[in-house]
């Protein structure tokens, strides 16, 4: 710990599924930026990140509804919610908050320290989601985990052609060339 407070970083950026990145900026006293795709039914996102999503209009992740649902689908995404939630705060959650009383010398928990982050980034594109209410804290960054697209190499292909000739098969052999 001595060698990372001697570093002087200037922010930590963490993912939110991961816990201990919050914990690390808590202790280095510096911002806390999280990069984040999703959580399974954008339960980091409700409670840590303070984000509205009403499940009577906002589909939850891995629930395989559309942007337009009848009433039943209306409960079964309220029923996906409620899993998801249940879920996401009985994961260990005393004993994250235990970890992180004792390691700060002071009671709190994962989703009050969590909370702090200055910014969260979402590695996918807004056009990609559905629409839902976002804070300004939020930050859509598709592609930001990708590497530079390299140009395709010219790759010669060769495949089997089979034609009947004579009731016999012969066997021809053709070459593509892709070329830039």
């Amino acid at each position: 710990m001595t060698k990372l407070h001697e570093s002087r970083f200037d922010a930590v950026l963490a993912d939110a599924l991961g816990p201990c990145g919050e914990l690390l900026a808590e202790v280095l006293k510096v911002p806390l930026v999280y990069s984040l795709r999703s959580s399974p039914g954008y339960s980091a996102e409700k409670y840590s990140g303070r984000l509205p999503l009403p499940p009577s209009y906002v589909p939850a992740t891995f629930s395989e509804l559309s942007d337009h649902v009848t009433f039943t689908e209306r409960v079964k995404n309220m029923i996906y919610a409620l899993y998801f939630d249940f879920w996401f705060q009985t994961f260990n959650e005393n004993k994250w908050n235990q970890f992180y009383s004792e390691v700060l010398g002071r009671p709190t928990t994962l989703l009050k320290t969590m909370g702090k982050a200055e910014m969260w980034l979402i590695r996918t594109y807004w056009d990609f989601e559905f629409p839902l209410p976002l804070l300004p804290n939020f930050e859509f960054v598709g592609g930001l985990h990708c590497k530079p697209a390299k140009p395709l190499p010219k790759v010669t292909y060769s495949y089997l052609f089979l034609s009947e000739f004579h009731y016999q098969y012969r066997i021809k052999w053709k070459t593509l060339r892709i070329c830039q």
